[in-house]
């Protein structure tokens, strides 16, 4: 009984590793027809000519929590602009200054706003609240994307 159970285990893993090979260099019932081998072609093609995204890294963005008059702490994000073009990186690049003002002013409000009814802040909020704030500056579609890298929160 024991030679048999192990015979069928040999067996199985030869034909899982038969199946595995054939989908693999395309072969028998896994060959591509001449139209999928074209899409496959042409996907392959568009993907070498489409644009890769640029990431801008942004000075760090303290905002100082207010809680009774005191400064109850400070959040700390550090965070990357994602661009498509080289044109949308210069804009951004040429505006960081006065982006990174605006956000802190952004935040100045809205954080301790936020911090109010809840206990944490959402990260993905804070992103799109990043790249809101960009699209107003700077224009719709010129930043694609917020990367926030670490968001560290210090209390006094």
């Amino acid at each position: 009984m024991k030679k048999l159970v192990i015979a069928f285990a040999i067996l199985i893993f030869l034909a899982g590793g038969t199946v595995s090979i054939l989908k693999y260099m395309e072969l028998g019932p896994f060959e591509l027809s001449e139209e999928e081998k074209a899409a496959k072609e042409s996907e392959q093609k568009a993907s070498m000519f489409a644009p890769k995204p640029r990431y801008i890294e942004m000075d760090p963005i303290q905002v100082p929590v207010f809680q009774d008059n005191d400064v109850a702490g400070t959040i700390m994000i550090n965070y990357k602009l994602e661009v498509k073009t080289v044109d949308n990186e210069k804009l951004v690049a040429k505006n960081q200054r006065r982006l990174s003002d605006a956000l802190i002013k952004d935040f100045s409000y809205y954080i301790p706003r936020t911090l109010r009814n809840n206990k944490t802040l959402d990260v993905t909020l804070i992103k799109h609240r990043i790249q809101m704030t960009a699209n107003k500056m700077l224009g719709e579609d010129v930043v694609t994307d917020a990367l926030i890298q670490a968001m560290t929160s210090t209390s006094d």
